[in-house]
This record gives C-alpha cells, sequence and structure tokens, in this order.
C-alpha cells in the first residue's frame, strides 16, 4: 500500500546512514588494531578512509533527525512524541535529545567530531586511540540501529514510523492510505516536556554529553598504551585530554545545577538526585585520575593507580548510562529515561569496558613497573595520592547509595540471587543523606586544595611550608569569621570547619599565585582551578545551610501546602513578608505560559516604596499538566527566589463540576487518611450481591465503602462511595461528595495484592476570587558559588593550554 504523504525517504536514509556508521566504526578499528600489530601505513590508511565515510555517515544522521523533526513528520514515532507545531524553534534541539535515541545520537557525534582531530593532526597516537575509540562507538551505534537478527532486537532506531511500532501493526487506521489527512491524531505531535523548554537545556545536554564522549579519549590512551606495550609515553599527551574531559564534564554538570535552580521548583541547584549522582561520581574519580597521572609524569610512581582510576571512571561513565536508560531508577529520580528494551546491550557494553581494560591490565601488570619511593609527608605527590583516594571514597559512597534500586534487583530477597533477607532501603531525606557523608569529605579535600600548592614534588622542610602558608590561614580566618558570625554558624562545626577550609583553598591559592609565583601564567591554571573550587564550596555552604524561607500564611492552606512556607494572596491585596510587604498586582499569558507579577515593597519614611517585582510563571501543558518555574530577584549578596505552590486561575480551568487536585491513595478497614483538612477513616464495608435465580452464580456486585471524615475542630461528616461489577464485569462509580467538608470520593478499585481498596479523592474548588500560593527563599552570598564555578572551569581550561604547550615544546 502506498501511503499518502509519507516521507519514507527520511526513515529508508537515516536507516541505510545508521548501518553504514555502525560497519565502518567496527571496520575502521579492526584496520587500526592491524596497524599496531604489523605497523604497515596501508593498513592506517585503509583505517582512516574507514573513519572518515563512518563520520560523514553520522553526519547524516544527524543531518535527518534535525529534518524529521523541524518538518513536523509526525508519522514518525520520535519526531510525534517530542515535538509538536507550537514548538518555538530554539527548543527543536531540546526536542533532539529528550529520547534516549537521540542523547545516544549526540553522544555519538561527540565522538566522531573529537576522533576527528586525529587523523586530521597525524596524531602518533591516532591507531591505538580510534581503534579503542571506535570500538566503543560501534557498540553506541547499535543502540540506535533498531533491527531484529534471529528475533533478538538490537538498539531502538528513532527512524522508526508509528505504524510500524509492534502495538499498532494490524490496527484498523494502519490500513488506510490517507491516515495522516484523516485522523487528527497524526496532525500534531505530542510536544515537548514542559520542564525542557529552557534555554539551558539547549546547552547543558550537549555539553554534558561532550564531557562524556571526551573520557573515551584519555581511556583509550591508556587501553591502547597496553595493546603497545608503551606503559610510559602515553602520560603527557593524554594528559591535556584528561583536563579537557574534566573542565567539560564538570561545566555540563554545573549547567544542569543552574537549569535546576532557573526551571525547577525544589528550590536549590542540587538535590542528590540519583540522575545527577550518576553524573558526578565519574567527574570525581576523573579529578583524581588527572592528579595522579601528574604524579606518575613528575616522579614516575603512581602509574599503575593512574591506569586503573582511568578505567574505573569509564566504567562510572558507562554505568551512568545504565542507570539512566535500563528504566532502574524510574522511581527514584524524575531524570531518568523509560526502558526501551535495550538492557542487554547496555549490560554488554558495560561488561565488555570493564573486563577488557582491567583484564588486560592484570596480564601487563608486572611490565608496568612503578618507582618504589618512600614519599615524605611534606611532598606533593603524597598529599595528591591521599587526595586522590579521598575523592574515589567519596565517589563510591554516592554510588552506592544512588545504586540500591539496583542492589536489591541483582541480590535482594526477589533478585537474581536471594542474598538479602529483606530491600535495602533508600534515604527517606536524600538530601539530609548525602550531605551527612560528603560534608567531611569536602573539609578534607578544600583543606587539600589549600596547602597542595605550597607542596613540591620533592622533599620539602616543614619550616619552609609553614612559613609559606601562614599568611593564608590568617587571612582565611579573617575571610570567614564574618560569614560565621553573622549567620550563626558556629551552631554548627561542621559548617563552620567547611567555611573555613573553603575560604582556606580560595586565600592560599590565589596566594600562591599572587606572592610565590608572582603571577607566573604557565602554572596558574591549578591555582585558579583550585581557588574557584573554594570558592564554590563557600558559596555552597553559606548559601545552603543559611537559606531563609520567607513565606508565612496566617492560616492554614492545605495539608501539602504548609502555611510555615508558603502565603496566599488575592490579586490586589498587601500582605506582610519580613522585611517586605507583597501584592500580586497582574497577570498576563504568553502562548502557554502564565506569568504571574508580584511587587515586593518597603516601607520609607512612613510611606510605602517599590522595592523590586518577581515574575515567576506556570507552563500550561495539556498532556503534562502544570509546571512552576521561579522568578528570581538577583542581589550581589543574596538571591530571592519565589516560585508558585498554586494559582487557581489555571488550576481551575478543566474542572467542570467545582472539583479539582486529584489524590489517589489505598486503604485497609479502620486506616486514616489526610484530605485536605479532614481525617478520613474507612469505618466499614457493605457488599450487596445479586445471583442468578438458576444457576446460583453471582452476577453483579455491589460494594459500599463507609468513610468518615473529621476536622481538627470536631466536625463529622460521612460518605458513601460504591463501586459495582455487573454481569459483563463492566466497572461502575457512584462518586459520594459532601458539600459541608467541600470533598468528593471515588470507590475506584480493589488492590487484590495488598487487599486494600483505592480511593480517589477531590477538594471543593475556590468560588471566589482568583488567588495564587507563592513560596520565597532567601539565598545569601549565592553568587560566591556562580562565580566559583566560572572561576574553575577557567582555571581548567588553562591547565589545558599549558600542558597543550608544554607538551608541544
Amino acid at each position: 500500500m502506498n501511503y499518502i504523504g509519507e516521507a519514507t525517504w527520511i526513515g529508508e536514509a537515516g536507516r541505510i546512514f545508521t548501518s553504514l556508521a555502525f560497519v565502518t566504526a567496527l571496520a575502521s578499528a579492526l584496520f587500526y588494531y592491524l596497524t599496531l600489530k604489523s605497523q604497515n601505513a596501508d593498513y592506517q590508511k585503509t583505517g582512516r578512509i574507514l573513519f572518515y565515510l563512518h563520520t560523514f555517515s553520522v553526519v547524516a544522521v544527524v543531518a535527518l533527525m534535525l529534518v524529521m523533526l523541524t518538518g513536523h513528520y509526525f508519522e514518525y514515532d520520535y519526531a510525534w512524541k517530542h515535538t509538536s507545531r507550537n514548538l518555538e524553534n530554539k527548543y527543536i534541539f531540546s526536542a533532539f535529545w529528550e529520547g534516549q535515541e537521540g542523547s545516544f545520537i549526540l553522544w555519538i557525534f561527540w565522538h566522531a567530531v573529537l576522533f576527528l582531530i586525529f587523523p586530521l593532526a597525524r596524531h602518533r597516537f591516532e591507531a591505538p586511540v580510534l581503534m579503542i575509540g571506535l570500538l566503543v562507538q560501534a557498540f553506541l551505534v547499535s543502540m540506535i540501529l533498531g533491527i531484529y537478527p534471529f528475533g533478538v532486537k538490537i538498539g531502538s532506531s528513532p527512524f522508526v514510523l508509528i505504524r510500524e511500532l509492534p502495538e499498532n501493526i494490524g490496527l484498523p487506521w494502519t490500513k488506510m492510505e490517507d491516515y495522516l489527512q484523516k485522523l487528527p491524531g497524526f496532525m500534531d505531535g505530542r510536544g515537548l516536556n514542559p520542564l525542557l523548554q529552557n534555554y539551558w537545556m539547549t546547552i547543558h545536554p550537549p555539553t554534558l554529553f561532550l564531557g562524556f564522549a571526551s573520557t573515551v579519549i584519555p581511556f583509550a590512551f591508556a587501553l591502547g598504551s597496553l595493546v603497545q606495550r608503551d606503559y610510559k609515553g602515553w602520560l603527557k599527551p593524554a594528559l591535556p585530554w584528561t583536563y579537557f574531559a574534566l573542565g567539560v564534564l564538570g561545566a555540563g554538570i554545573l549547567m544542569g545545577g543552574a537549569w535546576a535552580y532557573e526551571s525547577l521548583s525544589f528550590g536549590g541547584f542540587w538535590a542528590w538526585d540519583p540522575v545527577e549522582n550518576a553524573s558526578l561520581v565519574p567527574w570525581l574519580t576523573l579529578a583524581a585520575s588527572a592528579h595522579l597521572m601528574m604524579i606518575a609524569i613528575n616522579k614516575g610512581t603512581a602509574l599503575r593507580t593512574s591506569y586503573w582510576m582511568l578505567f574505573l571512571t569509564y566504567f562510572f561513565i558507562l554505568y551512568s548510562t545504565f542507570l539512566t536508560r535500563s528504566g532502574v531508577l524510574g522511581d527514584a529520580s524524575v531524570h531518568s529515561f523509560v526502558d526501551l528494551g535495550l538492557n542487554g546491550q547496555l549490560l554488554a557494553l558495560l561488561f565488555f569496558f570493564l573486563l577488557l581494560p582491567f583484564g588486560l591490565f592484570a596480564v601487563r601488570y608486572k611490565a608496568i613497573l612503578d618507582k618504589t619511593e618512600d614519599e615524605t609527608l611534606y611532598s606533593r605527590e603524597f598529599w595528591m595520592f591521599v587526595g586522590a583516594l579521598i575523592l574515589l571514597v567519596s565517589g563510591f559512597q554516592i554510588i552506592f547509595s544512588t545504586s540500591i534500586p539496583v542492589i536489591n534487583k541483582l541480590i535482594g530477597p526477589e533478585g537474581l540471587v536471594k542474598l538479602l533477607p529483606e530491600k535495602l532501603a533508600p534515604p527517606v531525606d536524600a538530601v539530609k543523606h548525602y550531605n551527612s557523608f560528603q560534608l567531611p569529605f569536602a573539609v578534607i579535600i578544600t583543606l587539600f586544595m589549600a596547602f597542595g600548592q605550597f607542596l613540591s614534588y620533592r622533599q620539602k622542610k616543614a619550616n619552609q611550608f609553614w612559613k609559606n602558608i601562614s599568611l593564608s590561614i590568617a587571612v582565611s580566618v579573617l575571610v570567614s569569621l564574618p560569614f560565621i558570625l553573622i549567620f550563626k554558624m558556629w551552631k554548627y562545626p561542621l559548617y563552620s570547619l567547611l567555611t573555613f577550609t573553603s575560604a582556606l583553598a580560595l586565600v592560599s591559592n590565589m596566594d600562591f599565585w599572587l606572592r610565590i609565583v608572582r603571577g607566573n601564567w604557565a602554572v596558574s591554571g591549578a591555582s585558579i582551578a583550585h581557588a574557584g573550587f573554594g570558592l564554590m564550596m563557600l558559596g555552597t555552604v553559606v548559601s545552603q545551610a543559611n537559606q531563609k524561607i520567607i513565606t508565612k500564611n496566617k492560616t492554614y492552606i492545605a495539608e501539602n501546602i504548609p502555611a510555615s512556607e508558603n502565603i496566599l494572596m488575592e490579586r490586589g491585596d498587601t500582605l506582610s513578608m519580613e522585611p517586605y510587604l507583597v501584592t500580586w498586582s497582574d497577570t498576563w499569558q504568553e502562548n502557554h505560559r502564565r506569568y504571574y507579577k508580584v511587587d515586593f515593597l518597603k516601607e520609607k519614611n512612613g510611606q510605602l516604596a517599590h522595592a523590586f517585582s518577581v515574575v515567576p510563571h506556570i507552563q500550561i501543558n495539556d498532556r503534562m499538566g502544570l509546571v512552576a518555574e521561579p522568578g528570581t530577584k538577583h542581589y550581589l549578596h543574596k538571591d530571592i527566589y519565589t516560585f508558585l505552590s498554586y494559582a487557581s486561575d489555571v488550576q481551575n480551568r478543566n474542572s467542570p463540576d467545582g472539583y479539582g487536585d486529584e489524590m489517589e491513595f489505598m486503604m485497609a478497614k479502620g486506616d486514616t487518611f489526610i484530605v485536605d483538612r479532614y481525617f478520613m477513616v474507612l469505618d466499614s464495608i457493605i457488599a450487596n450481591t445479586s445471583r442468578d435465580p438458576r444457576t446460583k452464580e453471582i452476577k453483579t456486585i455491589e460494594i459500599e465503602a463507609v468513610l468518615k471524615l473529621m476536622s481538627s475542630t470536631g466536625n463529622r461528616y460521612e460518605v458513601r462511595p460504591k463501586y459495582y461489577l455487573d454481569e459483563s464485569n463492566i466497572v461502575n462509580h457512584v462518586d459520594a461528595i459532601s458539600e459541608e467538608a467541600g470533598i468528593k470520593v471515588r470507590f475506584k478499585d480493589i488492590n487484590q495484592e495488598q487487599n486494600k481498596l483505592v480511593f480517589t479523592t477531590w477538594k471543593k474548588l475556590n468560588d471566589g476570587p482568583d488567588f495564587i500560593i507563592m513560596k520565597a527563599i532567601v539565598f545569601p552570598a549565592i553568587n560566591l558559588l556562580w562565580t566559583g564555578i566560572v572561576m574553575m572551569t577557567l582555571g581548567i581550561f588553562l591547565s589545558v593550554y599549558q600542558r597543550y604547550k608544554t607538551q608541544r615544546r
């Protein structure tokens, strides 16, 4: 059948170029391997030509994806799921990498771009690096093949037509040649997730994936050197790439924090989300790898440790990929992808690049000669080595807690190997859990950064060290003391200590650069990066430990909206919010965004004067619901961060009967659940059945739940929702409404596994004037955090440039 209007050429070309990219990656890797084995230049030329063909194929796949998305070809499942006609053009890129297939293509594209540098520059490590890199690339391209050899699924292609999906094959509409013109469902797409419609999401994912992609190069240098049996020559050329990967990956992670701060309403830039953790851990071990490689270059020690730390880093890169893409974190993180049936391939990728490097490392272990010198307490390499181990232990704690869902599936009571008597419970308060472990690590790491620059790779006497650092200690006390006193941080010794060590890391590194080496740019990268990290940690501890919620309501609001953290405002009202007065002054809508202008006023000379305004807004998405985005007032010394917990004018828009705020829960007889301001108790269950007079079989079932509603002021009401099952096993409901309580209840289902009843409740929406509920948080000194991030990133890239210049010389 010839379908009218389908652009099948996009899918056909996409599949051809994907297959070509897979084949050429494998073939090129093979010829580069033959180059190493035979030292035959012809093999290298062939490998190079195949790599160029691979790169062309990858670029073609990217171009076809962009054509499909920008052209609104909704016959393709990927375009239909991630775009719509009203999606702003600037967010097409966000739609590109919103899905698993698109993010894999982004990763593959960055690999091709980075690998291209080696043949173009005729790099002497071209063969070993591209041999390993293209082997990784072949695994990644297999993730988007979308083929079924012998009935086994290999990859998930973005070039699949909706009618080709297994669940749609054979449906009546697939036999309509003009389904694109006749069926409204194909005239527009589902659209992009509102959370991703933000400028940060056009730059954060590509930066993060460039970081993921760049880590393969130092990994390939190390693994390729084992194949070549060249155990030291790889260190100097690999070190600039290690710093480059460290800088880009760090920038990508921190861009995600900036996106969360500007777009999400959890009130901060870091929530210890499992997906955040999965990208942070390889950054920590990569930082450890860079420092170990410097020891190996300068002293000839820690060579073996450099190998396995780099291998471990790349394992964590692949493990984070498994965590976020396998669906195992689906219940633990809102950022994880859904399972596309690629778990087998993801595990194959993970274990192949775990066993290959560590297996070859074990085989070559005795040939890798490390110098064995006793390090002194005042040598730089000793503390760098200890610091690297601290980073490893810090990363291990994060990855262990993050991996609890994986551990349960492997060795839990229902796992593959039933070793644990009960499931491990994930932390109830993730922020508190991780902070309790990571704060001490942060103190140690900032302390090491503070005094590390004053040590040398040669033995140094203690008196010279203390003479050099004493000024920095004194200045750091003066810098940190005001923060500790003003914010009363002396009540929390660990916060106070981290404030001091962070200030010391900042001051001592700047002191070293300005006073000891007299501003020599040739050695400035490490000092600026470490000073930036200290400033970032100072901003983090001060802003997060001392954040203050300034919104409070005088009366009860709702069970899930505490009055101690929110304020309810009707339009035009002026309410107190110490040290301000606030008023909701204006509302307007632009496309699917509804904006709420809130003015902050201050009293001056007995009169109210306008201080500033914030404009938090809500994205309205009929498929994904409402998404609140913050409005923030930035000052040099603080931020006032606001977002809407509720807005009646948009919450009530789809409520024909005047009830909203749906909640669903399960109850057994005698259980209590809080609904709005009422305790709801399942008092009793009344069941009635009707039987066939001839066969005596049950024909219909009617179950009535008797629910008691009790308020804290003593008011009591009763509701009796009913659940019907008729002769055809069709379920019907009779909802119960208590007008006095303003509660509607539905007896929705019966959970036979847990022997509980499932209820849905709605509460009466406000019939009066529109109102908003707003939360406002003050983050003191948060600009120190953002400035430190920029400073640290610049320092890392300056180190890349300095290492590159040194290598060229």
